[in-house]
């Protein structure tokens, strides 16, 4: 990676790192924002106000690694205090319905944003804002996970039960149920 194209130069730019359920993108995301701060960069990361799952004020990964997060449910509500920031993480991008616009709108400002997001769901349907992000963004990442049945390279998140609309609250709206979701691919 070339630190130059993405510093807060007065360029701009989005960069997403997408894949399924438990493939390391909030750990990559973190990974970037320390480079960043190593490189002297003034940095901020996002996470979304209701996910709560390991810990409610700082995001975190699935393996306990934490990050100081400003707490949002949308992105707008925080605009203010990140375009102050020169590199703006988005940890969990599928759930802000604004990140399009407010992507963009750093991104014109000469900000570098970094997106973690699940880029589909475990029917393996497109989230609209984050397919919209690709053909907007300098770079993507796509990441891949371990199929939990034989150890296979997954691309997308699976249910590990059946689902049903009626008897589960939709994992991919909420964090409840998150638990149900893993990795998988074309055979799993």
């Amino acid at each position: 990676m070339v630190l130059d194209f993405y510093c807060g130069d007065g360029r701009g730019g989005i960069h997403m790192i997408v894949g399924p359920m438990f493939s390391g993108k909030s750990t990559e995301l973190f990974r970037q924002l320390n480079r960043y701060e190593l490189a002297g960069k003034k940095t901020v990361l996002v996470k979304y106000a209701k996910d709560n799952r390991y810990d409610s004020e700082m995001a975190s990964t699935h393996d306990a690694k934490k990050m100081k997060a400003l707490k949002a449910l949308r992105l707008s509500d925080v605009i203010n205090t990140i375009q102050q920031y020169q590199v703006i993480g988005v940890d969990e991008g599928q759930f802000f319905d604004d990140i399009v616009t407010i992507s963009e709108a750093l991104a014109n400002m000469g900000k570098t944003v970094i997106i973690a997001a699940l880029d589909g769901d475990f029917r393996r349907e497109p989230f609209p804002t984050i397919a919209r992000l690709y053909s907007l963004s300098e770079k993507v990442d796509k990441l891949t996970a371990v199929c939990r049945q034989c150890s296979y390279f997954a691309s997308f998140t699976t249910r590990t039960k059946p689902y049903s609309e009626e008897s589960d609250e939709f994992p991919t709206k909420h964090y409840k149920n998150a638990d149900l979701l893993g990795g998988g691919h074309w055979r799993s």
